[in-house]
């Protein structure tokens, strides 16, 4: 089941495929940023989808020295490059750090991404890292993949993700307690299968 979009922002939940783990695909601007690995922990996601939507849910001016969001984003990578961004003003630093997105574990880790609010808009960017070509340190002279995303839709897709994570994780911690207890002689309720005490 598919929140969202492929070509804007989308989170393709693939709730079939593990017992255990969540299999999301994430797509940001037409490019699917997990190939590698798409096997979420859940109670990781869940929280991550409640942390963004935290941070990007109300509507909120510009960061600090924004221009756009392409200019914005080459900082922010610059920021990454250089030292923890020596030559930036502390409070761009600040703001850069704030508006990370897709920080979500192992899933997440070839991709540098940011999520630039601006009214009812909220702009994505992102960089694939993995077999980049491009030397540690050194600038990567491809632009980056962006897309302005309608503020509205990208909760509504965070919301309903979030939502289905914690379905699909309390579904599947409830067979886990479920064989625990089996295995340890008990029901689910904590009493012995025998009845006793």
């Amino acid at each position: 089941m598919l929140f969202g979009s492929r070509a804007g922002f989308g989170l393709e939940f693939h709730v079939e495929r593990d017992p255990q783990l969540l299999c999301v695909d994430v797509f940001l601007g037409g490019l699917h940023v997990n190939t590698w690995d798409n096997a979420f922990y859940p109670p990781l996601l869940v929280r991550k989808l409640g942390d963004e939507l935290g941070r990007l849910r109300a509507s909120t001016a510009p960061p600090v020295a924004f221009a756009s969001p392409s200019a914005f984003f080459r900082l922010a990578e610059r920021r990454m490059r250089d030292d923890a961004g020596a030559g930036i003003a502390p409070e761009v630093r600040a703001a850069l750090a704030r508006y990370e997105f897709l920080d979500w574990g192992e899933c997440t880790n070839e991709v540098k991404a940011f999520a630039f609010p601006e009214g009812d808009h909220v702009h994505l960017a992102c960089r694939m890292y993995e077999g980049s070509g491009v030397a540690g340190g050194a600038e990567d002279p491809r632009e980056p993949t962006m897309v302005s995303v309608s503020r509205a839709v990208f909760v509504e897709t965070l919301e309903r993700s979030l939502v289905v994570a914690e379905r699909e994780w309390s579904a599947r911690l409830a067979v886990l307690t479920a064989r625990r207890d089996a295995r340890d002689g008990g029901d689910a309720s904590g009493r012995p299968a025998n009845g006793e005490g």
